[in-house]
Formats: structure tokens, C-alpha cells, sequence
């Protein structure tokens, strides 16, 4: 056997590998994904015989979408499918705000969204909040009214979910929850655990009754007054991560 033979047959071996690997995982996937759908009442699109599934429904109340999203490299010369879960959530904010994690962060670089805040951590309580983790707003005042620490913690446990980029968009009347990870949820648990912990989230988000009047009250009056509407270019979610808002 040649050298030359040898290092060929090499090389098969692992392209061969690597493409039953990556087809195992992609049928494993789409099964898992059916179960789900079936389960919840989804409808589930296959998207073709190598390809990633998708879905959408509601789910406990919320409209769900299920998703392959690509995010660019740093070098931007090859990109990253992700798997990607999207909540609509019921409720807005009146100051537009951008919570973001992981490689998420860079599309509230983008944002014209200028003031950072940051937890407060006086009581030891915000010890678990990374540094990594951004807040974009038009208000910090609104923010430190509005985070309150149950709030807070469903947002960190949310982004320590291990391989997990997290971002949270607030609109005037809406807002949007988004999970992105590499991982395929290659079991009916795997999708459920996430989509649960995720519908936890949105309702904690959720403003209550009266709530939006006892923040402006609670909030120096310089500051409470209407805030701008933030707009945000289609193309650009849509093209470099691959985001696909809902109507």
C-alpha cells in the first residue's frame, strides 16, 4: 500500500464519516421535531431530504417558530446554521430596548439604541450576571424600573443555558424572545425543556396591569416623557443572522 493510497483512503474514511454523522443527525432531528409537533399541534415542514425541518404554532398561549438560522463567522468568510427558536411575546414596552448574549450582542451594535444598563448588584444578588451579557435602551431610568429581580433571573438562566445565544427585543407594542444554539434537539425532551424554560421567560416578561403607569410614575418626570420608535432594517435580520420576525 502506497503512501499516497493510504492518505486517500484516509481522507475518504472521514468525508464518509462525517457525512453519515451529519445525515444521522439531521434525520434524528427531523424525527424528534415531528414527534414534537405532533405532540403540541405544530405544523412541521420536513424542508427537503437533507435539510434542517422547521415549525410553528402556539405553544401554551404563544406563537412559536422553529427555525435554521445562519450567522456569519468573524472572518465573514463562512457562516454558522444555528438552530433557532422564536417567541412573540403579548406585550411591548414603551422605550425600546435590546437584551442580548453570546453572538447575539452584535446585532444591538447595530441598533440606534445608546445607553447601557447593567443590573444592579449591591445585594449580591446580580453576582451571575456576565459581563458578556448587554442591555441596550432608549431609558436606563424605564430599565431599572422594570427589571425587577425575578425578571432578571429568568433572563440569566435563560443565557446559561450551556451553548445557548439569547436575544430579547422590546417594541411599543411587542416584543420578541430568541434562542439560538448549535445544538440539533436531537429528542422530543430536548425541544420541550428549551421551549418551556422559554415560555417562562416571556411571561415573566410580560407587563401586568397598571404596570406601565407605575413605572412612568416611579421614573423622574425628565424622563418619562414618549420615547422614539426604534426601527430596525428587515434585511438586516433577516440576511446576516438569519432572524424571521413573525407577523
Amino acid at each position: 500500500m502506497t503512501l499516497s493510497f493510504f492518505l486517500w483512503f484516509l481522507i475518504s474514511a472521514i468525508l464518509l464519516g462525517f457525512w453519515f454523522w451529519t445525515s444521522y443527525m439531521i434525520f434524528r432531528q427531523k424525527a424528534a421535531w415531528k414527534i414534537y409537533a405532533e405532540k403540541r399541534d405544530l405544523r412541521y415542514y420536513s424542508n427537503g431530504f437533507y435539510k434542517t425541518p422547521s415549525m410553528n404554532g402556539a405553544v401554551d398561549g404563544y406563537n412559536v417558530s422553529f427555525f435554521t438560522s445562519e450567522h456569519s463567522e468573524l472572518d465573514a468568510r463562512s457562516e454558522r446554521h444555528l438552530t433557532a427558536i422564536e417567541i412573540n411575546l403579548h406585550t411591548g414596552l414603551s422605550v425600546a430596548t435590546a437584551i442580548a448574549s453570546g453572538g447575539m450582542s452584535v446585532i444591538v451594535d447595530t441598533l440606534d439604541l445608546h445607553k447601557e444598563y447593567k443590573p444592579s448588584n449591591k445585594d449580591g444578588k446580580r453576582k451571575d450576571w456576565d459581563n458578556s451579557y448587554v442591555i441596550r435602551t432608549q431609558d436606563v431610568s424605564y430599565m431599572h424600573e422594570y427589571l425587577n429581580d425575578d425578571r432578571v433571573d429568568s433572563i440569566i438562566r435563560l443565557m446559561k443555558i450551556d451553548k445557548a445565544w439569547v436575544i430579547i427585543l422590546f417594541f411599543e407594542e411587542t416584543g420578541l424572545l430568541r434562542l439560538d444554539t448549535p445544538l440539533p434537539l436531537g429528542t422530543p425532551q430536548k425541544v420541550d425543556a428549551i421551549v418551556k424554560q422559554m415560555v417562562e421567560v416571556a411571561r415573566s416578561l410580560e407587563m401586568g396591569d397598571g404596570e406601565e403607569k407605575d413605572i412612568q410614575r416611579a421614573m423622574p418626570k425628565a424622563d418619562s416623557k414618549k420615547q422614539k420608535i426604534l426601527e430596525i432594517d428587515d434585511d438586516l435580520l433577516n440576511d446576516d443572522i438569519g432572524f424571521e420576525l413573525e407577523d
